[in-house]
């Protein structure tokens, strides 16, 4: 790996820090635990069709490492690393059965949502989180279709450039 590209590695996984560290600043006034706008997404997704599968995996784990270090809890790692990384895989197999980006991006958020729910199930030994399930399915099919959104006009505009 050269070193052009791990200081881009290293940019983008510093704009997803920021991102995820926005977002808390502003919860969603909601009764359910665990619905956020997703905004540090947009970069991996955005890693994800720029780069390869690799690469977003490298720029997802540096920010929900660093994210835990510095905001939040070890438990707070593991549910956002499983989620993070379900929802990668579920967005790398949609991408190359070539979904377009918008409808990988649901999928990624709807598969983080289920992951965090499973994740939590087991650690804590507790089926009845899954009653969230209908009303996360429906938050992360919108922050992932706006996710989406977002990613296009980024990768657009950035193709544009190369």
């Amino acid at each position: 790996m050269n070193s052009k590209k791990i200081t881009l590695i290293a940019l983008l996984a510093a704009i997803a820090l920021i991102f995820g560290y926005i977002e808390s600043l502003f919860p969603i006034p909601l009764p359910i635990p665990g619905i956020k706008l997703g905004l540090g997404n947009i970069v991996i997704l955005t890693a994800l069709y720029i780069f390869d599968f690799r690469t977003s995996v490298l720029i997802m784990f540096i920010k929900v490492l660093l994210s835990a270090l510095l905001f939040s809890t070890p438990s707070a790692f593991i549910y956002s690393f499983a989620g993070g990384l379900v929802s990668l895989l579920v967005m790398a197999i949609m991408k190359k059965l070539k979904f377009n980006i918008i409808c990988t991006s649901m999928g990624g958020g709807i598969s983080h949502n289920i992951a965090q729910l499973t994740c939590a199930a087991l650690i804590l030994t507790n089926i009845n989180f899954f009653y969230y399930l209908p009303i996360l399915i429906i938050a992360g099919s919108i922050v992932g279709a706006v996710v989406g959104i977002v990613s296009k006009i980024i990768i657009n505009r950035v193709s544009a450039m190369l």
